[in-house]
């Protein structure tokens, strides 16, 4: 008799566990920005992603969804539970990442690693690691330009790339913000063939949207012609172009109209057909794109005053879209480094400091 009951309390015990694990005691908290007014609006449950999109869902059977809404939409995720994980040891590991020096980014990193435990749950271990990942990150972000800020930078790329790795055939939420980061690094270390590199691998993971796959595409199409690589641009662009539509086949239009007169060394004839192709769209992320290419192919013609110009158009007035600020202050702080302008050099590099933050 008495092994039956401790059967029973067994399995009583592991009906009580996986209740736990399925119906968060402490449900995480995601702060979602409309784009049409740009306002926020906070939900309560777990943030998922999948063909659907990316999604909120909540419930004791975390069986209600939200409408599916943008990745680069989502301001902030508050994590609440993780299966297997101690909240009171996660919340002071996070207190000391929040304190944001050298020191508590150390002791942070430890003790998200000290959490990591065998049998733990995938969301949990997934997460953990998408914090120490972003620990390292902005270790690199706390340091000057120079060799050690480009020691610490790489250093940040290589763990993204490994969570990434890691995570590609498991499709969580963590993984666009991963590519996101580890790009906006890629950037300022003006590796321009790795950020196109990353988009591109991101586009093919399964369970991607197809709206977070096109904008895929549409910035590793963006990458690819910054770094010159107009014939894989062109293909890319030719093939995306017979099932986009809208605003993002109009960005379309605008990257195979620089890739082609890029390759083609038709510099000005391709910024002429630009402006115009731009002209006819009324959408501000059209036009920072289209600013953006003319800056791009002015570049390659050998015009860096030129291209100033369009840098600086997209960082003063179509400067809805903060990656594509922040893509415009880098290339004007490099313009402004090749014409050895200190004071300007300086102004951008601080620029980009702080513009980090907001990413």
């Amino acid at each position: 008799m008495k092994r039956h009951v401790t059967r029973g309390l067994a399995a009583l015990g592991l009906v009580t566990l996986v209740a736990t694990v399925s119906a968060q005691t402490v449900p995480d908290t995601i702060e979602v920005r409309n784009r049409k007014d740009g306002t926020t609006k906070s939900y309560s449950g777990q943030l998922k992603a999948g063909p659907a999109g990316f999604q909120v869902f909540s419930g004791e059977k975390l069986d209600k969804a939200t409408d599916a809404f943008a990745p680069d939409d989502i301001v902030k995720v508050a994590i609440g539970d993780l299966p297997g994980v101690e909240r009171n040891a996660f919340n002071a590991a996070k207190a000391k990442e929040d304190k944001r020096t050298a020191k508590d980014y150390a002791e942070a990193n430890e003790g998200y690693k000290a959490l990591i435990k065998p049998g733990i749950a995938d969301r949990s271990k997934r997460y953990l690691e998408f914090r120490m990942a972003n620990i390292s990150q902005k270790l690199a972000d706390e340091l000057e330009p120079g060799e050690p800020w480009n020691k610490a930078s790489d250093t940040a790329i290589s763990n993204w790339k490994e969570f990434y790795d890691t995570y590609k055939t498991a499709f969580g939420w963590e993984l666009w913000p991963a590519v996101r980061s580890m790009t906006r690094l890629q950037i300022e270390r003006r590796k321009y063939d790795d950020a196109a590199a990353a988009w591109e691998k991101l586009r093919g993971v399964a369970d991607l949207p197809p709206d977070a796959k096109l904008e895929a595409a549409l910035q590793g199409l963006d990458f690819r012609i910054r770094s010159k690589g107009y014939s894989a641009a062109v293909t890319a662009a030719d093939e995306l172009l017979k099932t986009a539509a809208g605003a993002k086949k109009d960005r379309l239009v605008l990257y195979q109209l620089a890739a082609k007169e890029g390759g083609n060394g038709k510099h000005q004839e391709g910024i002429d057909k630009i402006k115009a192709e731009m002209d006819k769209s009324k959408d501000p992320a059209v036009h920072a794109t289209g600013f953006s290419m003319m800056g791009e192919l002015y570049l390659a013609a050998g015009k860096p005053r030129d291209a100033m110009w369009m840098f600086l158009f997209v960082e003063t007035v179509v400067n809805q879209d903060k990656d594509e600020v922040f893509k415009a202050i880098s290339r004007l702080a490099e313009i402004f480094e090749a014409q050895m302008d200190e004071d300007q050099t300086k102004k951008y590099r601080e620029k980009i400091k702080r513009f980090r933050g907001t990413l």
